[in-house]
């Protein structure tokens, strides 16, 4: 039919969310490095808010001068491929939350994959984290998304599904596994 059935949706989430990097690796000083505030979107971003897993922050870097050099220096400028968030300690996250119970997905994360450092929020366009239905529409559109979700993986970033902003850094290795076609579930069609 060419629809997705409930039962396959649940199955492909499932095998998503299990692949996440979580807060049970928290990201170790040692592992952390303080991001230049010119990564960032918002440049005045607090230090506390500016820091990245050391290995994440350099295939970073390499990823954006791909993208730079594949794309041309206009695709980035204007805050293309800029950090709107990364690290988030379990004290940050569990303020946001108190502070605005009702917010969205990423403000109610109990166990986010930002307590990493290995999480990152890039702008792609649009609205840098809004979850309306228009904006990731807007966003999956963008050249420098369909970028990230044909290079990223080269990186070691794979995609978190639901946000086209969140990518999420395992490691060269791993993302080329993860997003080899052998590794694709097939869904039997009747």
């Amino acid at each position: 039919t060419g629809r997705l059935d409930e039962k396959t949706w649940s199955a492909m989430v499932a095998t998503f969310q299990a692949r996440r990097p979580t807060g049970q690796r928290r990201g170790a000083s040692t592992d952390l490095v303080l991001a230049p505030s010119d990564d960032f979107f918002d440049r005045s971003r607090p230090l506390s808010l500016r820091f990245v897993d050391r290995q994440a922050h350099d295939a970073y870097q390499r990823m954006c001068q791909a993208a730079r050099e594949a794309l041309g220096d206009e695709a980035l400028s204007s805050h293309g491929l800029k950090i709107v968030s990364a690290y988030r300690s379990p004290s940050y996250q569990a303020a946001l939350r108190r502070r605005s119970p009702r917010a969205g997905r990423a403000t109610l994360a109990v166990n986010s994959p930002h307590f990493t450092g290995r999480a990152l929020d890039l702008f792609v366009g649009g609205d840098p984290v809004s979850t309306a239905d228009w904006n990731r529409r807007r966003q999956v559109d963008t050249p420098l998304y369909r970028w990230l979700a044909r290079h990223a993986h080269r990186f070691g970033f794979v995609p978190y599904f639901y946000e086209p902003w969140h990518w999420e850094y395992r490691g060269e290795e791993s993302a080329a596994r993860q997003a080899a076609p052998s590794e694709l579930v097939e869904v039997d069609t009747p």
